[in-house]
């Protein structure tokens, strides 16, 4: 049976249309915590509670969509009144003429009936009316039915990132490598290593924020200042060969309460060589502070790192595959 298509605003309305924010966003808010509730953990539990899901809602939206709804651009999926489904575009960097799907939602009972599909269609011709050039989007690795989709219209993925957790010390025998913190007149250097580090396609949509390696004097300050009402401590550490800069290592560690954090970034002609003495120094470094939890990332395709990872107690968490389409012109 075909769906009779009709005009929008009709009580009878069904199929595709672009996105009211100010009609919709109380319905998308409630398909998007029914769709995700699972990436968000503590927020699942406010589902759980009807008198708290719109709350667990409204904040699962902020995660999803932009702050501002002057900034939202998308489409839904409604039904005789209800909506299905929901696409959100953002403009990513306007210099590259290049748009993020921020999400693909559908209603739990309304899956495999090809409503992404019409969405996912709607984005594509959306962005490309506006001289897009690319379009991206992130998609769990394990979302196999998603992924299909998402290569059948046209994506390439260009790398996956996991998330790992380490929440109590485990045996890791390994020798750690003679660390140095770095000068402010190196965070250039890790930077520019960080950069190298990176495959050219991933650097291309995700560069390494300069930010994260405070080159400026402004983001020094807001590090520091950062750091001391935090009760954090923001330290970088390099391992040096031959009077180069190879691995880097950065470290926010808590004081109080929240996770560590740490980031291990190697050059690619040293991988397979250092992960797993500069993972070693780092974990020492941290058993000066109070034990906690300790949270880190790494490509997948940077199987030392990984593998390092899991043999020192890291669990992955969670991960993302970055894809992109173009649009030949």
């Amino acid at each position: 049976m075909v769906a009779q298509i009709v005009h929008p605003g009709s009580k009878n309305f069904c199929g595709v249309r672009p996105l009211n924010p100010a009609r919709d966003l109380s319905q998308v808010a409630l398909l998007l915590e029914e769709a995700f509730r699972e990436d968000l953990g503590a927020l699942h539990i406010l589902a759980r509670i009807p008198i708290l899901r719109n709350v667990g809602a409204a904040v699962m939206t902020t995660a999803f969509m932009p702050t501002s709804t002057e900034n939202l651009r998308g489409f839904v999926y409604e039904e005789n009144g209800r909506i299905l489904g929901n696409v959100t575009l953002t403009l990513d960097d306007s210099r590259a003429a290049r748009w993020m799907i921020s999400n693909v939602a559908v209603a739990e009972k309304s899956r495999r009936r090809g409503l992404a599909r019409q969405l996912m269609q709607a984005a594509i011709d959306e962005t490309r009316a506006r001289n897009a050039r690319w379009l991206i989007l992130n998609v769990r690795p394990w979302n196999d039915g998603a992924r299909r989709l998402y290569e059948a219209l046209g994506f390439q993925a260009v790398a996956t990132e996991s998330q790992y957790a380490r929440a109590r010390a485990a045996r890791f025998d390994e020798t750690p490598l003679p660390l140095r913190r770095l000068r402010a007149s190196e965070y250039r250097a890790a930077y520019q290593l960080a950069w190298d580090s990176m495959d050219e396609r991933l650097r291309q949509f995700r560069p390494p924020l300069r930010s994260d390696y405070a080159l400026r004097l402004e983001d020094r300050l807001a590090e520091r200042t950062l750091d001391f009402f935090a009760l954090q401590s923001t330290e970088r550490w390099g391992y040096f060969q031959d009077g180069g800069m190879t691995a880097v290592a950065t470290l926010h560690a808590q004081r109080l309460g929240a996770s560590h954090k740490l980031d291990l970034r190697v050059l690619p002609a040293a991988r397979g060589q250092v992960e797993r003495g500069v993972l070693a120094a780092a974990l020492a470094r941290l058993e000066h502070f109070p034990p906690r939890e300790i949270q880190a990332r790494a490509l997948v395709e940077h199987t030392a790192l990984v593998s390092a990872l899991t043999d020192a107690g890291f669990i992955a968490t969670r991960g993302l595959t970055l894809m992109y389409k173009n649009f030949q012109y």
